[in-house]
């Protein structure tokens, strides 16, 4: 069989989203052409649409190997580390790849995404504007644009350009989610959420919308929406940001309250300052999986959640439930005494809430990733507290204690973690 139309057929099928179909034909057609580098780098994406990097990559090495002039193959290799999150790699190729086919517009596009989640706005809307002035069409270009322009605060030339790729494409799930996210950035949570769903219309599986449309629904939510929206100002500001404004923050609070407590007459500013910050705090920690729990009763919400999230939520505001309801029960029935078993329950209810938010499920200690499973060991040790309190109540506050030092040390472990990152 001719092996030109095997290869059509396989581009045919991998553009239909049908890869083990393309791999099939395209095993056949390596078998007649063993040195068939463009069979060889198709092969390669395929398996990286599968997240099956490793052999993608060495596949797609190959067809360099035998055709080290063909820039496409360098930008196949850098969407394959994109998508591992490696971005360093990632730029180095694309670069590669522009140097030796400066006339493919697509190279640019995806520079200039990785551009934007470097917080490199300026840099990601040249090189956008590089790849128009090639393809005035390419809806990656058009995209990253928009999203550049967004985040640099020039918003009416954003919708313009996201109209402009509507228009290349209405039937396009990465530019509806795109336009999406934009307006949910700018607090337009109802018209966001119309996006979302043509996004998820077109490709219901596409995870990038769903997960804005889980945003958009939660930000009906006031505090939540509040909170999405100072998410989306410290993450603009650049990767210490994540961490040095909430020290700064911190800062401020310990300052206000030094100066207040002094005087009589500025004592309650303190107080009232410290409180705010204290629920700041805690909505950061438990708001997720709270206002996922909400969604449980929504028409759209509960689809948009998965089972993990579900359960999650659930179990979230069932230990916040049972810890006001035990707390709220000892205090009206008169029991006065602070360190009570009981009201080491009822603490160690309220602060496994926290915990029980970082957890994945199926419940594996392994494969959920670091975060869930400190969330299980944490929330192991809360139930031990409990369970102290219950049979040995005069080893309650020693254990409670430790779970205490123990829960604020991941929190704030968790903020120098993101130092890293």
């Amino acid at each position: 069989m001719d092996t030109q139309v095997m290869f059509e057929r396989a581009q045919l099928l991998h553009g239909q989203g049908r890869f083990t179909e393309a791999i099939q034909e395209l095993k056949l057609l390596l078998g007649q052409e063993p040195q068939h580098a463009a069979a060889l780098a198709l092969y390669g994406r395929c398996l990286i649409d599968q997240h099956q990097y490793p052999e993608g990559i060495r596949l797609i090495d190959s067809a360099i190997s035998l055709d080290p002039y063909n820039g496409y193959y360098f930008y196949l290799k850098a969407f394959a580390f994109y998508r591992q999150n490696a971005n360093d790699k990632a730029i180095l190729l694309l670069n590669k790849s522009i140097s030796i086919e400066p006339w493919r517009a697509a190279p640019y596009g995806l520079l200039a995404i990785i551009y934007i989640e470097e917080k490199k706005f300026q840099e990601a809307l040249t090189k956008a504007d590089e790849g128009l002035a090639i393809d005035p069409t390419d809806i990656t270009c058009l995209n990253a644009r928009a999203m550049a322009l967004n985040k640099m605060k020039r918003t009416d030339d954003a919708i313009e350009t996201m109209q402009e790729a509507l228009s290349q494409d209405p039937d396009n799930e990465f530019t509806h989610s795109t336009f999406g996210w934009n307006l949910l950035e700018k607090g337009r949570h109802r018209e966001a959420r119309e996006h979302f769903r043509e996004a998820l219309r077109i490709d219901p599986n596409y995870e990038n919308a769903r997960a804005g449309l889980k945003e958009s629904l939660k930000s009906n939510i006031p505090p939540y929406r509040w909170l999405l929206q100072y998410s989306f100002w410290v993450t603009n500001k650049g990767k210490k940001a994540g961490w040095a404004i909430p020290l700064l923050i911190y800062a401020a609070v310990r300052v206000i309250s030094s100066t207040t407590r002094s005087n009589e007459s500025t004592a309650m500013i303190g107080v009232v300052v410290v409180l705010a910050y204290f629920v700041f705090v805690v909505a950061t920690w438990i708001i997720n999986p709270v206002a996922n729990f909400f969604l449980l009763f929504n028409k759209d919400g509960k689809y948009a959640l998965n089972a993990s999230e579900k359960w999650t939520a659930i179990t979230v505001m069932g230990s916040l439930f049972l810890g006001l309801a035990v707390l709220v029960t000892a205090w009206f029935s008169g029991l006065r005494e602070e360190f009570h078993p009981v009201y080491i329950i009822a603490f160690a209810l309220l602060l496994m809430a926290v915990p029980l938010g970082d957890i994945r499920y199926p419940l594996a200690f392994r494969g959920n990733g670091t975060t869930s499973t400190i969330g299980m060991v944490l929330t192991g040790v809360g139930l031990l507290t409990i369970l102290t309190a219950i049979l040995l109540p005069e080893f309650a506050l020693t254990v409670g204690f430790g779970f205490l030092l123990l829960f604020i040390l991941n929190n704030w472990l968790g903020l120098f973690r993101n130092m890293r990152r």
